[in-house]
């Protein structure tokens, strides 16, 4: 199966294979793998696999330089029982040429079983790639698209992982694009998300506030109406809207704070994020603000967490006949993960289909267009 960056998917095979494109002699890439506990770092030495040191305890790395391709090999039985993810990585040698970038290599492709993820790295600044995580879930192996670009070479790389590197006085540089989950939480205070990205927030920050904010026309005209689609942990599945409201103080433990019928804002809040295990937020437009009020009402959805941190989801390419939009998709286990998803419903000449909300079920996965219609009553 082709993933494409977020996806995941169930391992059907304990060798993952990364291969590029690049000319030898213009970019010379590292190839490198991080076994990470829970908190994102590694336990030690052993926690990382590279050329110069191609076997620890649950996996074994072999180097193709000729072929430009690296085989990992995982042993599930030898990975220590404190390891919850495996992040696969590639960083360009930069020791002799400083200006060189992801995009000298050309392309990358990770191969793993049946599962595949190719990466086009054109016009890539980063010199650094997280490509893939396998990561445990629920007793049970996965493996996740990344795609993440890293500031810095392999040492800063390391680094972020926790890897006590000989020589190294700076500081790993952050992230320059969303990772998959699992991810670690990250101190935010503002950030505003491009289309696919993902940031964490941690749960400590307490409750989430997901604010939706447009413009609307003429004379504050414009009404658009925000969703919350939830999983409970107990894989209870619902959602908060205009019709209901939800409770601050029991379950879900999500409200709205009103059905603003003007140009505006509205707001839902996650008071117990821990209570939570999916969440999907969309907007809908109903038919009487006209054709291209996504467009026109310039809508965002800004999450503030009680910590500060501030992340906006800006809608990008709006779609000038649909009725539905789904904005961000939240995955809640050790982070919260959110991840801008701005995906439209059928259009709106397709009546009843384009209709139909968004539709998010127990195991965090999503469709749109194909959930229940509802009309307000005035």
């Amino acid at each position: 199966m082709q993933l494409q960056k977020g996806a995941n998917a169930e391992i059907d095979s304990n060798i993952v294979e990364i291969s590029w494109h690049a000319t030898p002699g213009k970019a010379e890439v590292d190839v490198s793998a991080y076994l990470l506990t829970g908190e994102r770092k590694v336990e030690g030495d052993a926690g990382m696999v590279f050329y110069g040191q191609r076997s620890v305890p649950g996996a074994n790395l072999t180097i193709y330089q000729e072929q430009r391709a690296a085989v990992f090999e995982i042993n599930p039985a030898t990975l220590p029982a404190t390891i919850e993810t495996i992040a696969f990585c590639v960083a360009l040698d930069t020791s002799h040429d400083q200006s060189r970038r992801l995009a000298d290599v050309g392309a990358l492709k990770m191969q793993m079983g049946s599962n595949s993820f190719e990466i086009p790295l054109t016009g890539m600044s980063e010199q650094a790639l997280i490509i893939c995580e396998v990561y445990k879930r629920n007793g049970t192996l996965k493996v996740r698209a990344v795609g993440q670009g890293f500031n810095g070479g392999l040492a800063p790389l390391a680094i972020n992982f926790g890897v006590d590197v000989e020589g190294a006085n700076e500081q790993a540089p952050t992230p320059v694009s969303a990772p998959s989950t699992p991810v670690s939480a990250v101190s935010l205070k503002k950030v505003t998300l491009a289309k696919n990205e993902r940031v964490s927030l941690s749960k400590a920050t307490g409750s989430i506030r997901a604010k939706l904010k447009w413009e609307g026309r003429g004379k504050g005209e414009g009404d658009l109406d925000l969703y919350c689609f939830y999983v409970l942990k107990d894989g209870t599945c619902g959602k908060v809207y205009w019709k209901d409201m939800g409770r601050s103080h029991a379950l879900p433990y999500i409200s709205l704070s009103g059905d603003s019928q003007v140009a505006g804002e509205e707001e839902i809040v996650l008071h117990r994020p821990d209570e939570l295990r999916y969440a999907l937020f969309g907007a809908y437009s109903a038919v009487s603000n006209g054709a291209g009020s996504f467009e026109s009402y310039r809508p965002k959805l800004i999450f503030y967490g009680q910590d500060g941190s501030e992340v906006t989801v800006p809608l990008l390419n709006p779609n000038r006949t649909s009725y539905w939009v789904a904005i961000t998709h939240l995955d809640i286990d050790r982070e919260i993960v959110i991840q801008h998803v701005e995906t439209y419903g059928k259009s709106g000449r397709a009546f009843v289909a384009a209709e139909r909300a968004p539709r998010l079920h127990a195991d965090g996965t999503w469709d749109i267009s194909k959930g229940a219609i509802e009309f307000k009553r005035k």
